[in-house]
C-alpha cells in the first residue's frame, strides 16, 4: 500500500495546481482510473498522495458502489460506469487500467485511439497475440504505454540485487517472489 506520508495535503496540492501547456512549465496530468477494486485503490492512493503532478479527475467501475466510494475516499471529481465515457473524456490526459485482465487489451486500444497515454496493470492481455497487438497499436498511435512492475524499486529487491552484485552471497540459482 502506498505511504500516507504527506496525506491529503499532497493530494490537495496536486489538485490545486494550475494547468499549463507551455513547454518547460509544470503541468498536472489529469488521470482517469478504470477499476476501483483493490488494485485501483492502491493506484488512486499513490496518485493522490504521492504524485503531486497527477490529478485524478475521473474513475470508472462496473459497480456503482465501488466508483462512488472511490470518489468520496480520494476526492475525485466524478465517476462513470462506462469505460468509453472515461477514456473519451476531454478532461482525461492519461488512463490507468486497473480492471480485470480480460478487458485490458481492448481498453488499451480504445485509449490509444483517443490519444491517451496508458498505464496498465499486468497483464497487458491474457495471451501473447493480444499483448503484441495492444503494444503495437499503442505504438502506432504514438501514445506511451507502461505496464505495472511495482517491485522494480522495492527496497528489499534492491538490497538483494546489491548483495548479489557485491558478492555478499553466492550465485543465485532460483528466485521466487
Amino acid at each position: 500500500m502506498a505511504s500516507r506520508m504527506g496525506g491529503r495535503l499532497f493530494g490537495s496540492l496536486a489538485r490545486s495546481r494550475l494547468l499549463s501547456s507551455s513547454v518547460g512549465q509544470s503541468r498536472n496530468l489529469n488521470v482517469g482510473v478504470l477499476g476501483c477494486g483493490r488494485i485501483g485503490q492502491v493506484h488512486l492512493e499513490t496518485l493522490c498522495y504521492n504524485v503531486p503532478e497527477a490529478n485524478p479527475v475521473m474513475v470508472m467501475d462496473a459497480f456503482e458502489s465501488a466508483a462512488k466510494s472511490a470518489v468520496e475516499k480520494y476526492g475525485v471529481e466524478r465517476y462513470t460506469l462506462n469505460d468509453e465515457e472515461l477514456i473519451s473524456s476531454k478532461d482525461v490526459d492519461a488512463v490507468w487500467i486497473c480492471t480485470p485482465s480480460q478487458f485490458h487489451a481492448d481498453q488499451i486500444k480504445m485509449a490509444a485511439s483517443h490519444g491517451k497515454h496508458i498505464f496498465c496493470e499486468k497483464p497487458i492481455a491474457t495471451d501473447l497475440k493480444g499483448t503484441l497487438e495492444a503494444v503495437e497499436f499503442a505504438k502506432s498511435k504514438g501514445v506511451k504505454l507502461m505496464t505495472a512492475f511495482q517491485r522494480r524499486f522495492d527496497p528489499n529487491f534492491m538490497r538483494v540485487k546489491q548483495a548479489v552484485v557485491g558478492g555478499e552471497v553466492g550465485k543465485p540459482i532460483f528466485v521466487k517472489t
